[in-house]
């Protein structure tokens, strides 16, 4: 499979989450009850995840929890972006070695193909990093391209949208819809 969506859209959130800093992980996010910490903690269970999804052999799967992620940040450098890069690479790699975008696989429970794995993925991908500028209060516009293919994704096409992005971020319920 083709991963040059996805990796942008990796890259993109790893460079914001360079930004972070240890103060920050307790910052509120859009989304209720989840701070920066637990979002990054998220973001690596959901590369591993994904990953796991697409290799069949069996392969060592880190993992992060809250209780660990400070020492993380001092054990692997490279501030929050050095795992998550990492794994985020591991993800890419997985997708780029599916022989068929129809191959099935099951993802959280859910049977599901690489094709619509791989648009999730970056769907969510792009929505994590709104969650996370936001929460940095750093301003986030994606590719316009990016966010239309996102928006095609969604089962029902939100009215009265004055862009792609506006219509994902509604539909998502990270904003409200316009009165």
């Amino acid at each position: 499979m083709d991963v040059s969506t996805l990796h942008t859209v990796t890259e993109e959130l790893a460079g914001y989450l360079s930004e972070a800093t240890q103060g920050d992980l307790r910052s509120a996010t859009p989304v209720p009850g989840r701070d920066v910490g637990d979002l990054y903690v998220h973001l690596i269970a959901q590369n591993t995840a994904v990953t796991a999804a697409l290799v069949t052999a069996d392969q060592p799967r880190p993992s992060m929890s809250r209780a660990t992620l400070e020492a993380s940040l001092n054990l692997h450098g490279g501030g929050l972006e050095g795992l998550y890069r990492r794994t985020a690479q591991k993800a890419r790699d997985a997708f780029a070695s599916v022989p068929s975008a129809d191959r099935r696989c099951q993802f959280n429970g859910v049977e599901t193909d690489a094709a619509t794995l791989y648009e999730t993925h970056i769907s969510t991908t792009l929505l994590h990093t709104w969650d996370l500028t936001h929460a940095l209060g750093l301003p986030y516009r994606p590719d316009a391209a990016i966010a239309a293919r996102v928006l095609r994704n969604f089962p029902i096409p939100p009215e009265g949208i004055d862009t792609a992005w506006a219509g994902v971020l509604g539909l998502s319920g990270r904003l409200e819809p316009s009165a």
